[in-house]
């Protein structure tokens, strides 16, 4: 079980990380270079970066102890919290089909990381 917990806990920040992105950039678009740095310094999106540091080194250590084999198809529920996120938190419109997909995804996933 620790494996799966250890994924999801990097998959939840990602996930954060993601999402205060896509927050920082509805706020401030990038419409190329010359607006590169105002962007970059949006206090979310130095926040996203934070997260994903922690993400990456609570990867390195599930990679350390567990077979890439098992942990790496759990990542798929990265797409699955994405996209449930994009939907609640950010009003996203969802299809039936995509419902269809993530069900495709978490099952997958399950199957897979067993």
């Amino acid at each position: 079980m620790a494996p799966i917990l250890l994924v999801f806990l990097n998959v939840c920040l990602l996930v954060c990380g993601q999402i205060v992105w896509k927050i920082a950039l509805n706020r401030t678009p990038l419409t190329g270079i010359q607006n590169l740095g105002t962007v970059l310094m949006q206090p979310y999106i130095l926040i996203g970066c934070l997260l994903y540091g922690i993400a990456t080194l609570i990867w390195f250590y599930a990679l350390s102890r567990f077979d890439l084999s098992r942990v790496y198809p759990l990542q798929s529920i990265a797409y699955v919290l994405g996209a449930l996120f994009g939907w609640i938190v950010l009003k996203e419109t969802f299809t039936s089909s995509q419902w269809v997909g993530l069900l495709f995804l978490v099952g997958g996933a399950f199957l897979l990381a067993r």
